[in-house]
C-alpha cells in the first residue's frame, strides 16, 4: 500500500517528498539533493523507475526514462526550452550567432542584413568597404568610418578578420585606385614632399 511521506536524510541533507512502500521510495515522488538538483518523476524501491525529470538549479532539464537507477534514454532542454541535440548540433554557431528566444521571435542573425532599428535598407557605403552596422570599414588604410565619413575607429586584428568574413562588401567597379580624392594618398604620392636621396 502507498503512502504520502515527507522524509530527510541526516547524513546526507537530501529530503524525499512523496509515495511510499514497505519504506522504499515507491510511485510518484520528488527527491532533492543537497546542491539543489531535483528529480521528479516515478520510483520504485528506492530507485528512479520509469519516466522522471533532472532539474537543475540554472533552469536546465533532463527528462528521461530510468530503470533501476540508470538514466535509458533522455533529452536535455536548457532553461528557455531549447532542447539540445547531440547530432548535427548547430545552436549559436557559424553564421547564426542567435539565442533561442530571438529565434523563436523571428530576430534576425546579425550581420545578415544589417538592417537598422527602423528595417530601412542597408546604408550605401563607398566601393570596396565593409558595413559593420555602426559605419564602414576601409581595408585599405584598415580604418572604420562612420556612415558620414568622420573616423570612428582602428579595427583589431581579430575584428578585420570577422568583418572580412561575417560583413556586407561593396565592390570596387573599378580595379583601378587613383587616389585623386584622398588627402593621405595625394600626400604620399606627391614629388615635392619625397625625401631626395
Amino acid at each position: 500500500m502507498l503512502n504520502k511521506q515527507q522524509k530527510q536524510s541526516i547524513w546526507s541533507g537530501s529530503v524525499y517528498e512523496g509515495d511510499m512502500k514497505d519504506g522504499w521510495y515507491h510511485g510518484k515522488g520528488k527527491f532533492k539533493y543537497p546542491n539543489g538538483v531535483i528529480y521528479e518523476g516515478d520510483f520504485v524501491k528506492g530507485q528512479f523507475h520509469g519516466e522522471g525529470i533532472l532539474i537543475y538549479p540554472n533552469g536546465g532539464k533532463y527528462k528521461a526514462h530510468w530503470e533501476h537507477g540508470k538514466m535509458i534514454k533522455g533529452d536535455y532542454y536548457f532553461q528557455d526550452n531549447l532542447k539540445y541535440e547531440s547530432e548535427q548540433w548547430n545552436y549559436c554557431q557559424g553564421e547564426d550567432r542567435r539565442f533561442y528566444p530571438e529565434m523563436l521571435n523571428g530576430i534576425k542573425p546579425a550581420g545578415a542584413t544589417q538592417m537598422t532599428k527602423e528595417e530601412k535598407a542597408p546604408h550605401d557605403i563607398p566601393e570596396g568597404t565593409y558595413d559593420v552596422g555602426e559605419g564602414y570599414y576601409e581595408p585599405i588604410k584598415s580604418i572604420i568610418y562612420e556612415y558620414d565619413g568622420k573616423i570612428l575607429r582602428t579595427p583589431s586584428e581579430a575584428e578585420v578578420e570577422n568583418i572580412l568574413k561575417k560583413c556586407r562588401y561593396n565592390p570596387r567597379k573599378s580595379l583601378v585606385i587613383t587616389g585623386e580624392n584622398d588627402k593621405i594618398i595625394k600626400s604620399v604620392t606627391d614629388p615635392s614632399k619625397q625625401n631626395k636621396i
